[in-house]
């Protein structure tokens, strides 16, 4: 039997944008969602097009405005509506304490069994677990030590989520 390892952090509201953001920035760059941009991209450059040919303005000014909106007022609405939600619903700071071995990863009396974890993402401020229900991060500093985080990414792999 291997050894349980042991995650512990304070969520709270930075931690909880932190979070999102970094969720939000790896999907936009590996998913499918990026060709959506790309897209946008090509509308302005036929509004170009029809605006400099047609004096068609219209198709320019959507595309535009979609463009700006993709690449730049995502976040920041997505943000501010976090940021409403957290005030409302949550509590300021609140201590979270993971217990993590063969059978998945246990919270309190919850456990996320290892079959619900869909993927695990490796960034240098630590790791994103996906499940399916929630999308949680592991700081770095959250685990015991620097072994602890190496005995998770092992379990991990063995299990086929990296």
């Amino acid at each position: 039997m291997s050894k349980k390892i042991k995650v512990d952090f304070i969520w709270n509201k930075d931690l909880a944008l932190q979070t999102s953001k970094l969720f939000y920035d790896y999907d936009m760059r590996h998913s499918a969602k990026r060709y959506v941009g790309w897209f946008f991209v090509a509308l302005v450059q036929f509004g170009i097009v029809g605006a400099l040919k047609h004096d068609s303005y219209g198709i320019l000014y959507i595309s535009t405005f979609l463009v700006i909106y993709w690449y730049y007022g995502r976040w920041y609405l997505r943000k501010r509506v976090l940021l409403s939600y957290y005030k409302k619903n949550t509590p300021k700071d609140f201590e979270v304490h993971f217990i993590i071995d063969e059978q998945g990863l246990h919270k309190d009396e919850k456990l996320i069994p290892w079959d619900e974890v869909t993927k695990i993402i490796k960034l240098d401020e630590g790791l994103l677990v996906q499940s399916v229900n929630d999308t949680l991060f592991f700081q770095n500093a959250a685990f015991e030590s620097s072994q602890a985080r190496a005995a998770f990414l092992k379990m991990a792999k063995e299990k086929g989520k990296i």
